[in-house]
């Protein structure tokens, strides 16, 4: 039986697009196996899988940790932001991943914004398979293309290129180029992620979205409703997904319009704010999404291709760079607005949401679907084409 090992950042948006590549890889008598940071390593084995954890006891030194937070420009200032700069944590979060490897033994690598599951199938001359954005992707458009970036950035290029010399590996210019692989993934549009010159390696396939049935929250009123998802309420830049909870609760405080707040974490701020038109819940559906008004969201890339896939206008809250290119490429198409974190008042939140939905954004959205579906992605189906015929001994 031939093997796929599936090397992922964190968060759940990987986890949302790789499960449902790994199903039909399934049904097709190929073995799936998964490494990932966080709790969403829970989902991978709720769903069967074999979870292989980084259990390595290397941290980087604190002193070479760039502080964390939402501007990053490119990934050496991202990954500098992890760790990248301390040189012995690199070795050996670099070796570890590739004794992973070695005792799993893949037939193909499946790499999301991944470097050391990168740098590790190359050393071991494994076939990759990288799923990417345009910001991630070495000939996409840059993360922050709206501006120039500040100059003398940290680089933890030169420290990955020390590696890979070791490892007898050719270098690399930046870290972008550690996240193409002998074949790249888009799954999304070309026009919400664009790739320059794009070579015959290089697929758009379309949203992949993976349908989690057994949590679903079922609405039965009629009443227009608004949903909200604030991803991670804390992740690595801060408590940007709370924040962005706070600002909602308080523009619609007491509102006509009903409001459904999507998170399964505890939320810590003033439940006597909570008024009755403003429900949490922990799980929505396709359904539940399709039948909103409006999706207030924080710009994750999964969130967006949702909303468009489901024919509704987003209001984005940026919580980090990554999130904001999104948004700004969703605002360019017409497909909804989006609002900077901590520029905006709780009436100007509110005005905002009622203008998007009054305005044309549902149409545009409705549109544009309509010319995407013509095109007539297959999402993971693509990707499981392109697998066997990997396996197969080709590329098509």
């Amino acid at each position: 039986m031939k093997k796929v090992f599936f090397g992922l950042s964190g968060g759940y948006g990987p986890v949302q697009r790789c499960i449902p590549i790994a199903e039909l890889l399934k049904t097709n008598g190929i073995e799936s196996v998964f490494s990932i940071y966080g709790p969403s390593s829970e989902l991978i084995e709720e769903r069967g899988y074999k979870h292989f954890p980084d259990d390595d006891p290397t941290f980087p030194k604190k002193e070479l940790i760039v502080q964390p937070g939402p501007m990053f420009y490119n990934l050496d200032h991202y990954f500098a932001q992890v760790g990248l700069l301390d040189e012995n944590f690199v070795m050996a979060w670099v070796y570890h991943r590739i004794n992973m490897l070695k005792n799993i033994k893949p037939d193909l690598v499946v790499t999301d914004l991944s470097p050391q599951t990168t740098i590790a199938a190359k050393y071991l001359n494994i076939p990759i398979v990288s799923i990417t954005q345009s910001c991630f992707h070495p000939k996409g458009d840059p993360i922050h293309f709206w501006g120039e970036s500040p100059r003398n950035l940290p680089k933890v290029t030169p420290i990955i290129n020390r590696v890979l010399k070791r490892l007898g590996l050719p270098l690399i210019n930046r870290m972008e180029d550690l996240n193409s692989g002998d074949v790249d993934i888009v799954p999304s549009f070309p026009e919400l992620d664009p790739i320059k010159e794009e070579e015959k390696d290089v697929f758009h396939v379309g949203p992949i979205e993976m349908k989690i049935n057994n949590r679903q929250h079922k609405y039965e009123e009629k009443v227009p409703h608004i949903l909200v998802y604030p991803g991670r309420l804390h992740d690595s830049s801060g408590p940007t997904g709370i924040k962005l909870v706070q600002s909602v609760i308080s523009a619609f405080h007491n509102k006509q319009e009903k409001v459904f707040i999507a998170t399964n974490e505890e939320i810590t701020a003033d439940h006597s704010k909570i008024s009755n038109n403003i429900t949490i819940i922990p799980y929505f559906s396709n359904e539940f999404l399709k039948s909103s008004s409006l999706y207030i969201h924080h710009g994750g890339h999964g969130s967006c291709l949702s909303a468009i896939t489901n024919s509704l206008p987003s209001l984005i809250i940026p919580t980090h760079m990554e999130r904001e290119f999104n948004a700004r490429k969703v605002a360019s198409l017409g497909l909804g607005e989006y609002m900077v974190p901590g520029t905006f008042t709780s009436d100007h939140l509110y005005q905002m949401s009622k203008f998007i939905i009054e305005d044309r954004y549902k149409e545009h959205t409705t549109e544009f679907l309509n010319k995407m579906i013509i095109r007539n992605y297959k999402g993971a189906e693509h990707v499981l084409s392109i697998i066997r015929n990997i396996f197969n001994g080709g590329i098509k």
